[in-house]
């Protein structure tokens, strides 16, 4: 890998690390050199790579926004995850073994940890590992790439909209149903039980 190739990605990485994290709408080329200590070349790829997929607006001489998603990308995307999520659950239940349960408990044992230190960013990073983790199991790399970029569209919101650590405990509830439900090969319910997952909170 040129030493170009490897600024350009690292500029990508932290640029959608702050996208996600911070609060900010806009932000511009100029900032983000100084804040990154990168020159401009590296970081305007990385902005075209974050604009084609869909994370932020490039307006000439206005600068950069970092737009929230609307209701009909937020439908769309649960929809997506719903089609891919189901149709993998249909094999892994098939699949998994002791080693997978266990790692699944590993990934929400994360998530109470995240709840008790108020960690909001920690917890869905967690949730998304969860969710992945049973895409992996499967392999199908096309699902595997589409819900990384979809998880990652959606991750700003849901780190504005749950805080609350109530909530929180109530998706860890439910990822424990869908194991619960994996183990016993319920198919029926347990997809069922997906859908309402996903569509809490997309």
């Amino acid at each position: 890998m040129s030493k170009k190739s490897l600024l350009k990605d690292i500029a990508y990485e932290k640029i959608k690390e702050k996208i996600l994290t911070e609060d900010e709408q806009y932000t511009s080329e100029n900032s983000l050199v100084n804040e990154l200590e990168m020159s401009r070349t590296p970081i305007r790829e990385a902005l075209q790579r974050l604009m084609h997929e869909g994370y932020i607006k490039i307006m000439p001489n206005q600068g950069i926004a970092i737009p929230d998603l609307s209701v009909k990308e937020l439908n769309d995307i649960t929809e997506y995850r719903i089609a891919i999520e189901s149709t993998s659950i249909k094999q892994a239940v098939h699949l998994l073994n002791e080693d997978h349960y266990v790692y699944l408990q590993e990934i929400i044992e994360r998530q109470k940890e995240a709840v008790n230190q108020n960690n909001v960013v920690q917890f869905i990073q967690s949730d998304v590992d969860f969710h992945l983790y049973l895409l992996e199991i499967v392999g199908n790399e096309l699902f595997i790439q589409g819900f990384q970029h979809v998880s990652g569209r959606v991750f700003r919101l849901r780190r504005k909209m749950n805080s609350n650590p109530m909530q929180l405990l109530k998706r860890i509830e439910e990822h424990i149903r869908i194991i619960e439900l994996l183990k016993d090969r319920n198919l029926d319910l347990v997809l069922e039980e997906l859908e309402n997952h996903l569509k809490s909170w997309a």
